[in-house]
């Protein structure tokens, strides 16, 4: 594990939710795999079989629809638990996992992660949690779908993709910003040409850096009371 175990974690991550104790047991758990950019980590379909606990890099899930596109609807983080769903569930894995950049993780089979959670009811909470905040923020999207024009919902994206992996700026390409924004590609490209011009943000290949995060935040209208 070398200094995994006492490193920052993200604060809303898996192993940023845990109590130093759990957190080594979790990271004594599995055996160390690393990722290729772009190599696929969970592929939709199969059966629930391991999770992923990453530990750097970041990747990206997608779901293939029944019409043939992908739609990107998170990207997750060190710290953060991958295919946990489909082992708790006993179900096929309802999307893809990719990894964004070299990823360095730790693999962990489904019935020593289930063994685990049964004898160490904190690590069931921490992940409850998790998994409770990603539904809160799959709602949050849904109605910003309805309730938010397009350019503040591509905004709010960038904010969140900045505010949780700002210190490694994940490679998005602009359909991809824009399937998390759910909003057309070439919408989502005058939004951020928009923020480009007003100095916002900064642009270049696959990248989208924050430059002036309070005046964005002033431009996608969130207010103290909005968890961003």
């Amino acid at each position: 594990m070398g200094g995994t175990s006492y490193r920052q974690w993200p604060a809303d991550s898996l192993l940023g939710r845990t109590h130093d104790r759990i957190r080594q047991a979790l990271l004594g758990l599995g055996t160390p795999v690393r990722y290729r950019s772009r190599q696929t980590v969970i592929r939709q379909g199969e059966e629930g079989l391991f999770t992923v606990l990453l530990l750097s890099g970041c990747v990206k899930v997608v779901v293939n629809t029944e019409f043939g596109q992908d739609v990107l609807l998170a990207v997750r983080g060190a710290g953060d638990l991958c295919g946990e769903m489909a082992v708790l569930e006993a179900r096929r894995r309802s999307a893809n996992v990719i990894a964004c950049v070299p990823v360095h993780a730790r693999l962990i089979h489904s019935k020593q992660l289930v063994d685990f959670l049964e004898h160490t009811p904190e690590a069931g909470v921490a992940l409850a949690r998790a998994v409770s905040e990603r539904l809160r923020w799959a709602n949050d999207r849904r109605a910003e779908f309805v309730a938010c024009p397009a350019p503040i919902r591509v905004a709010r994206v960038v904010i969140e993709i900045n505010r949780k992996h700002g210190h490694s700026p994940v490679p998005l390409s602009q359909a991809e910003i824009a399937s998390l924004a759910g909003v057309a590609p070439r919408t989502a490209e005058k939004a951020l040409q928009t923020m480009q011009r007003a100095g916002l943000v900064h642009r270049s290949y696959r990248r989208t850096v924050v430059t002036d995060m309070e005046r964005l935040r002033r431009f996608a209208e969130i207010s103290a009371e909005i968890p961003y």
